[in-house]
């Protein structure tokens, strides 16, 4: 871990917990309701106007970074970034691009042995808060962000070493961070419980809600390539893996956009443009959103019958009501959806430039499997 003492960070070694909220304002992420972190995956910031078009706002890790190079091409779009803490993070000119700093990644896998590449086994729990503890104490403006791997919700998984099926490593691993995100990709999953079966995004996301201090964030990491060379997933499944992270409590979201086989591309989503367009437009739609996803959730105002579980969050802002829905198995269904209190006899769905009808609170829908539907009551 690339952790770089400094005069600034000697500086604010001093300062300790007693930095303002002022300050946590102003070197984290925005706190206005138009924001929304939406990530892409260890990327070159020589490519940021290319994910700036695409709707992106962070970049999530910086490879050998950061750099000065890198921060000053991440400043020059205006973007954001989760980074490694070191000296040039700490001092750079461009540090205000930096919103959080990051862990290594995926410290609950096996790790591999210096020299040797053996991979034995996790990061300990207790030296995964510690470092948090340290990242803080250099600098207590920023958030700290620690990725998981699909241990989180994949209880196959087999790549984590002795620590294989240990779920209470989490509790102690989270603690002190401020932002919690894990990755789980099961269109490309090698693990055939889990292969095709999308609500492993949704199980994952809930696990690390369950586990959340007050104040925690929960971020959700999402595929879009060819990660299975024989397979890739549609847009539809981009949709849905997006839409269920957000329903079950992600706060941010960001992409894994690389692809490594037959051959590797940084940028592998690039060569599907049904995918950017896909990813373009949900971009689009959680940025316009932006105000209701981040107001909080109204727990009993909604009842749902459906042939399959439909999972669904919804939030009222301004006087108007947002039903976010989505399909949790792979099977067509019609879902009756009940509002309490509502006297309107329409709904808009949002993005499908179609209204459905109420009829004594109530109103009928289609959704495919893992199909995804976000209606408008005002």
């Amino acid at each position: 871990m690339p952790f770089g003492y400094s005069l600034v960070g000697a500086i604010l070694l001093l300062v300790g917990n007693a930095a303002s909220a002022a300050e946590l304002q102003v070197n984290g992420f925005p706190t206005d309701a138009e924001f929304f972190p939406i990530g892409v995956w260890n990327q070159s910031p020589a490519r940021a106007a290319s994910y700036k078009a695409i709707g992106i706002n962070t970049f999530v890790g910086l490879y050998g970074g950061p750099t000065e190079a890198q921060l000053a091409a991440l400043a020059q779009q205006d973007m954001l970034a989760v980074a490694e803490q070191n000296d040039v993070g700490l001092n750079s000119l461009n540090r205000h691009v930096i919103k959080a700093w990051m862990q290594g990644d995926e410290p609950d896998n096996a790790q591999p042995l210096p020299l040797l590449g053996w991979h034995v086994t996790c990061i300990p729990a207790n030296k995964v808060a510690r470092w948090t503890r340290e990242m803080k104490s250099r600098d207590p403006t920023r958030p700290v962000m620690i990725n998981f791997g699909q241990g989180v919700a994949n209880e196959f998984w087999r790549g984590r070493g002795l620590c294989n099926g240990d779920q209470g490593y989490y509790d102690v691993a989270m603690q002190g961070a401020d932002i919690v995100s894990y990755d789980i990709y099961p269109i490309g999953s090698e693990t055939p419980q889990v292969k095709g079966k999308l609500e492993h995004v949704a199980r994952g996301v809930s696990n690390l809600v369950k586990r959340a201090s007050p104040g925690q964030s929960i971020w959700m990491a999402l595929e879009t390539t060819a990660l299975d060379p024989t397979r890739r997933p549609t847009a539809a499944e981009v949709r849905a893996e997006v839409w269920m992270a957000l329903i079950h409590g992600a706060t941010g979201v960001f992409y894994l956009v690389h692809e490594f086989k037959p051959t590797f591309r940084e940028d592998a989503i690039f060569r599907y443009p049904d995918i950017v367009d896909e990813v373009t437009r949900t971009n689009q739609l959680i940025k316009s959103l932006s105000p209701s996803l981040r107001s909080p959730s109204l727990s009993g105002a909604i009842s749902v019958s459906s042939q399959v579980p439909i999972a669904t969050m919804v939030k009222v802002y301004k006087d108007t009501t947002y039903i976010f829905a989505v399909a949790m198995q792979n099977a067509p269904s019609t879902a009756r959806i009940t509002v309490n209190d509502v006297h309107q006899s329409s709904a808009r769905v949002i993005g499908e430039a179609r209204n459905i009808s109420i009829s004594q609170g109530s109103f009928e829908d289609q959704f495919e499997g893992y199909g995804v539907h976000l209606y408008q009551i005002p």
